[in-house]
């Protein structure tokens, strides 16, 4: 697979959320605050498109979030992308749009998804199904919707590459693939079992690492962490106090996440005989406090941060 080259560290202003990388050498980055798409070659910037995203004042989590490259981008040159639009808050909703290098114009797949200042998810995966995964927040303010099956906030979405829902979706006609989470930064599927793990980030404890299962209940917000309860499906791992653990990727067969709190990146060495069993936690960078957005790995095997203002290589400990 083609070497993907990125400087060390690249200044930017919009806020960088997620790194995506293709077989050509090429990067791609969205920047919340900007509604920036920007294609990376060689250490060089171009702008491929920009999003009219909400106008915001003061701390809010809305704007151009998660990219995803389609299963066959080098051939048809598609991203799907997340971001908050409307004319304000009170009107704000997400969506998930398909773009095309190359190309003006961009495809609705799915609208009305909830949207508010924090908690709106965005990240978004394609699994080894050829689906597409969406992970999505839910406002404090109205926590119990995350229960409602029938409402998009606080779920797992998993759509077609065109927008359709899989006819095996476990809820007929709904894009919901899961459901009781309260906010979803991460989402990352293990290269052998085929398995999504998520990141979510609980209160003000219980910052979790979740396996998905196909209609499966988090939980929120009736528990977090470690209930034993059958009717909702405990994580792997779980942090108190929280560290808040952002996007996620796998790498040599191991769980990488950042932790926004920490500044931090964490490897979690899994048991390959049980993928959900955690043998070793370890921290393996340190930034700044409050400031990894995610880490993303190359195919070239480069690790790299986002954080609000920035775009690092690293190499972990």
């Amino acid at each position: 697979m083609a070497e993907v080259k990125i400087p060390d560290m690249i200044e930017a202003f919009g806020f960088p959320i997620t790194l995506a990388f293709s077989e050509s050498r090429k990067a791609y980055l969205s920047e919340r605050i900007s509604g920036n798409l920007w294609e990376i070659e060689g250490g060089t910037f171009r702008l491929i498109r920009h999003f009219d995203i909400v106008n915001v004042l003061g701390h809010h989590e809305t704007g151009l979030l998660g990219i995803a490259l389609d299963g066959e981008f080098e051939k048809n040159g598609y991203i799907y992308c997340y971001y908050t639009y409307g004319r304000d808050l009170k009107s704000a909703q997400n969506k998930v749009v398909r773009v095309q290098i190359g190309k003006e114009g961009k495809e609705t797949l799915l609208d009305n998804i909830p949207a508010g200042a924090i908690h709106n998810g965005g990240i978004m995966v394609f699994g080894p199904d050829g689906n597409l995964y969406i992970g999505v927040g839910v406002q404090n303010e109205i926590m119990e919707r995350s229960q409602d099956i029938s409402w998009l906030g606080g779920k797992v979405l998993r759509i077609t590459p065109d927008g359709q829902v899989p006819a095996d979706n476990p809820f007929p006609g709904s894009p919901v693939y899961s459901y009781g989470h309260r906010n979803i930064f991460g989402l990352a599927f293990h290269p052998e079992t085929g398995k999504l793990y998520i990141s979510e980030d609980g209160p003000d404890k219980d910052d979790a690492i979740n396996i998905i299962e196909k209609g499966g209940n988090y939980g929120w917000p009736h528990k977090t962490g470690f209930s034993k309860n059958p009717k909702y499906i405990d994580p792997i791992i779980a942090y108190t106090p929280t560290i808040t653990p952002t996007q996620c990727c796998f790498y040599g067969g191991d769980f990488y996440f950042g932790s926004y709190n920490e500044g931090s990146v964490h490897r979690l060495v899994l048991d390959k005989k049980n993928p959900a069993r955690v043998l070793k936690d370890e921290v393996v960078y340190k930034g700044r406090s409050f400031g990894t957005i995610g880490v993303f790995a190359s195919p070239s095997g480069d690790f790299y941060v986002t954080t609000p203002n920035k775009i690092m290589r690293f190499e972990p400990k």
